[in-house]
C-alpha cells in the first residue's frame, strides 16, 4: 500500500500537467480518448470486455473483479511513450510535416478480495488528452490592407483522468456482475493569440491573447456483466458487456478576455460554467476464448454522439456516432515449462478500427492500428510479469485540407500477483 500511495499522485499529475497528445483534432471537446486497458490488453488491440484471469487486473469490466482469489492482492503499474507524425496543414500545403513525442505514467490499479467471489478494484487511468498548436495567416485583402500581416495562433493542452472504484461479484455459477463509480477530473487550457505586424509605420495596434481554463470534476457510473458459456479445467469462453452512463460534464471555466476591440488593452476576468459539453452513454460487448496456451477475442464499442453537443457550422465540424471494433489474441508455448524460459513468454497481437466522434469538412475521420506485445514472466510460481507492447496506427486524411496522423506508442506494464504469503504473519526467532 505504501507503493500505491507513492504512484497514485504521480499518475494523476502526469496525466494532467503536460501535453499527452499532439493533434489538431483535439481542438474541440475534451480531446482524444485514450485506448483503455492495461499494457497486456492494449497489446491485443484493446480488447477486454469479456477477459477474465485471476492473475491479472482488467478494469475494462468491473464484473471481472469477481475472479480474484481469496488472500490475493494484485497490483499494476504502467508507463507509455507516444510518438506522433503529422502531415498536411492546409489545402495548399499538404507536404508540411511535424512530429511530437511524449512519455508519461499511464495507469495504476489494484485488486483484492472482500469475500469469496467478491472483489474490489481501484484504478487511476487517462480518459482523454488535449494537445494542439495551430497557426493561421489572415488572407482577407481588406484586413491585410488596413492592419497589415495578421497571424492567429491557437494552443491547447491538458486532459481528463478517471478514477474508478468498483465491485465485482459472482452471485451464480458462471455469471458475474459488477458496478463502479467513475470520477472524472482534469484541466484543459486553451489560448487564442492575435499578432499584428503593420505594413506601414502609421497606426498603432496591440496584440491580443485570450486564455480559457476548463476545470472538470464529475462522477459517473459503469456497470458490467460476464457469463462463462464454457468453463472447464482447460477451456474458458466468456461473453461480456458493459454500459457506462453519460451526462453533462459542466466544466467550471475561467476566461481572460479583452474587453474592447484589438486596439484596446483592457482585460476582464470571467468565472463561471462553460459550454454544456456532454459525454454519451457507452455500450460495449465482447467475447473471449482461452485455453492454457492461447486465447483470442473481439470487442465492439458504440457511442451515440450525434445531436448530443453543439456543432460548429462555421468550421464545418459536427459530432457523429462512434463505432469501434477490436480483435486480438495471445499465445504462450508452454506456461509451465520449468527448463525453457522462452516457452513461458506470452506473445500478443491485435487490431483496432474506429470512427472518430467528430466529422470535419464533410470527411469522416477513421483510425486503424495494429498492436504487438510480449509478457515476460519474472517468477515462475507467482505469475509476476513485465508486459511490453507497441502500437502503430493512422488517423485522418489530407483530403479537404485536413491532417493525416501516424503514431507509434510504446507501453510497459508491471503486473504483480501476491498470494497467501502476502497475508502470513511473519515470525522471528
Amino acid at each position: 500500500m505504501a507503493l500505491l500511495a507513492l504512484f497514485l499522485p504521480m499518475a494523476t499529475f502526469a496525466q494532467n500537467s503536460s501535453i499527452n497528445t499532439f493533434s489538431p483534432y483535439t481542438f474541440y471537446g475534451i480531446g482524444d480518448f485514450s485506448t483503455q486497458g492495461t499494457a497486456n490488453l492494449r497489446s491485443m488491440g484493446g480488447i477486454g470486455v469479456a477477459y477474465r484471469d485471476m492473475m491479472t487486473i482488467n478494469y475494462l469490466n468491473p464484473a471481472s473483479y469477481s475472479t480474484v482469489g481469496q488472500k490475493s492482492f494484485l497490483f499494476n503499474f504502467g508507463l507509455e511513450g507516444q510518438n506522433f507524425y503529422l502531415k498536411g496543414t492546409g489545402v495548399n500545403d499538404k507536404s508540411a510535416k511535424t512530429a511530437y513525442n511524449t512519455f508519461n505514467v499511464r495507469d495504476v490499479a489494484i485488486l483484492f478480495p472482500l469475500a469469496r467471489k467478491l472483489g474490489f478494484g481501484f484504478s487511476v487511468t487517462p480518459l482523454s488528452s488535449v494537445g494542439y498548436r495551430v497557426k493561421n495567416i489572415e488572407t482577407d485583402p481588406n484586413i491585410v490592407g488596413n492592419l497589415g500581416h495578421v497571424a492567429y495562433t491557437y494552443e491547447g493542452e491538458g486532459g481528463v483522468s478517471q478514477i474508478k472504484a468498483g465491485l465485482g461479484w459472482e452471485p451464480f455459477k458462471r455469471f458475474s456482475i459488477g458496478a463502479e463509480m467513475v470520477y472524472y477530473l482534469g484541466s484543459i487550457e486553451r489560448t487564442y493569440n492575435t499578432e499584428i505586424t503593420p505594413i506601414t509605420s502609421s497606426g498603432s495596434y496591440s496584440n491580443s491573447t485570450n486564455t480559457q481554463t476548463e476545470e472538470i470534476s464529475r462522477v459517473f457510473a459503469n456497470f458490467g456483466i460476464q457469463y462463462d458459456a464454457i468453463r472447464t479445467n482447460t477451456r474458458l469462453l466468456t461473453i461480456g458487456a458493459t454500459y457506462q452512463l453519460g451526462g453533462k460534464l459542466d466544466p467550471a471555466v475561467k476566461r481572460y478576455v479583452p474587453a474592447n476591440d484589438i486596439i484596446g488593452d483592457t482585460v476582464f476576468f470571467d468565472n463561471g460554467l462553460g459550454s454544456k459539453f456532454k459525454l454519451p452513454s457507452t455500450l460495449s460487448v465482447g467475447a473471449f476464448y482461452q485455453t492454457t496456451k492461447y486465447g483470442f477475442g473481439v470487442d465492439y464499442v458504440y457511442q451515440k454522439w450525434s445531436g448530443l453537443n453543439e456543432n460548429d457550422a462555421v468550421n464545418q465540424m459536427k459530432y457523429v456516432n462512434s463505432n469501434t471494433i477490436k480483435v486480438g489474441g495471445m499465445y504462450t508455448p508452454n506456461p509451465y515449462d520449468v527448463r525453457r524460459f522462452m516457452n513461458r513468454i506470452t506473445y500478443r497481437v491485435g487490431f483496432r478500427y474506429s470512427g472518430y466522434y467528430m466529422q470535419f469538412r464533410g470527411q469522416n475521420i477513421t483510425e486503424k492500428a495494429v498492436t504487438l506485445g510480449v509478457g515476460i514472466p519474472v517468477e515462475f510460481a507467482r505469475r509476476n510479469s513485465i508486459d511490453i507492447g507497441v502500437e502503430y496506427g493512422q488517423r485522418g486524411t489530407t483530403r479537404s485540407g485536413l491532417i493525416r496522423e501516424r503514431f507509434v506508442n510504446f507501453s510497459i506494464g508491471l503486473s504483480l500477483f501476491g498470494s497467501d504469503y502476502w497475508f502470513v504473519k511473519q515470525k522471528y526467532d
